[in-house]
């Protein structure tokens, strides 16, 4: 059930990831150093996203917390002032992945409680 829930939350994401990928290519020229920023954020969602399937919520999390470091260097060096239509992609594919975040928390913590929520008194 994890493994669908991840799957189908992870797919949107991945489709603006992969608009936003094209984009450097054919609209705004991105700079070298940008780019090898962009490796290391997809980098360290490959690691997360791996985590998330595996069902490793503390190494979810802390994955996720360096992608945060270096999305937010990026965010904060190279994201200002960008044109609408690319501040309007960095948007959803920003909601986007706050879905699979969530999602990926709560299967994988319903997971480990065999999907039963707990009795609230």
């Amino acid at each position: 059930m994890r493994i669908a829930l991840i799957s189908i939350f992870l797919a949107p994401y991945l489709y603006y990831g992969y608009q936003d990928h094209r984009s450097h290519f054919r609209g705004r020229k991105v700079p070298p150093a940008e780019h090898l920023l962009h490796l290391f954020v997809g980098i360290t969602m490959t690691v997360a996203i791996a985590n998330a399937f595996r069902g490793r919520l503390i190494a979810f999390v802390a994955s996720l917390c360096l992608f945060l470091v270096i999305g937010a260097i990026d965010e904060y060096i190279y994201h200002r002032g960008l044109p609408e239509h690319e501040s309007d992609l960095h948007a959803k594919q920003h909601m986007a992945l706050l879905m699979f975040v969530v999602v990926c928390v709560a299967s994988i913590w319903l997971g480990e409680h065999h999907w039963q929520l707990p009795n609230i008194h």
